[in-house]
């Protein structure tokens, strides 16, 4: 079917040169040049059979977007005119833009933004670049996506798309406080200790759908009243990745959100990135999501892009 080949993701960065020497140096990723239908150099960085394409804040390719992120996602087709035709007749494909420019002289047609949940993805022809092959990363675990109608997702890219559902999950965080008093008076101390009734923090609701060879991992936050922020000083903990979910929605609504990377031993990982210099949130690895353990880059030394990267069982 039709998305079963991740060709890249686009991303938008404060400095693409920088961001560029970065990801070849520090991660090992495989850097070739491309071009853009609108003229403009495009760098790619392989991961596995994937690829990271850079753009500058403001360029056209990626409709003039000036805030950094994760812009879109590409997935390759054989047959860009057939996909469209079947597509829109399923509802899938985008009313207004039709088929336009792509990489390298190829095409592109963006699906119906309406259809995906926000998650902006085109079809496109294929690019020709190699698979990457780096000792520090693996490939793209996932690509985190901030969802508002998870059945919606699943019903455009499984049922539609031919993508693979590949799991889902609930996290539900839980807080209980605990008074502890003593009071010392005529020689003698009392003890009071009080348990607060416990109080739901945040939940979410996960479904994994997998695209080559990495997975959308699309994340409906359940409950969006209290935000917390990661300082970057200290690791970061459930609570406060729910209020950064939150944030993002509230900020920009859904659609595509960060990129993970799949790694077989985290703490050395981080411990690499922190001694050049990386602002790493997590200094170890946490526990994540699929028995996961997971730690945070912060943006600010991805020229602001979240990653971050995961080491899980191979089987899960």
């Amino acid at each position: 079917m039709y998305g079963k080949n991740l060709s890249y993701v686009a991303m938008i960065v404060d400095n693409v040169d920088a961001a560029a020497r970065k990801l070849e140096t520090d991660f090992g990723f495989l850097r070739t040049s491309h071009r853009s239908a609108r003229g403009s150099g495009i760098p790619f960085l392989s991961v596995g059979k994937s690829a990271l394409a850079l753009f500058a804040p403001g360029d056209p390719y990626v409709n003039g977007e000036k805030r950094t992120g994760v812009h879109h996602i590409a997935l390759a087709v054989e047959d860009i005119d057939l996909a469209h035709k079947q597509l829109s007749s399923a509802g899938v494909m985008t009313k207004t833009d039709g088929i336009d420019g792509g990489i390298d002289g190829g095409r592109r047609a963006l699906l119906s933004l309406d259809a995906t949940n926000g998650i902006r993805t085109y079809l496109v022809d294929g690019i020709d670049r190699p698979d990457g092959d780096s000792a520090f990363v693996e490939r793209i675990d996932h690509l985190g996506v901030i969802g508002t109608d998870n059945a919606r997702v699943v019903s455009t890219y499984c049922d539609k798309m031919g993508c693979v559902l590949d799991g889902e999950q609930f996290d539900t965080e839980m807080q209980t406080s605990t008074e502890h008093f003593i009071y010392k008076a005529n020689g003698k101390t009392k003890t009071v200790v009080y348990t607060r009734p416990t109080e739901f923090v945040a939940a979410v609701h996960d479904v994994f759908i997998t695209t080559g060879d990495c997975q959308l991992e699309i994340i409906q936050t359940l409950e969006t009243d209290q935000t917390f922020r990661a300082s970057g000083d200290t690791a970061g903990n459930t609570r406060q990745d729910h209020g950064a979910l939150a944030r993002f929605l509230a900020q920009r609504g859904p659609g595509l959100h960060h990129v993970a990377f799949k790694v077989d031993n985290i703490d050395a990982r981080l411990e690499k990135l922190r001694a050049a210099d990386y602002r790493v949130i997590d200094q170890r690895g946490r526990p994540g999501a699929r028995c996961s353990r997971i730690g945070f880059i912060h943006p600010r030394s991805m020229h602001g892009v979240l990653m971050h990267l995961v080491e899980r069982p191979n089987s899960i």
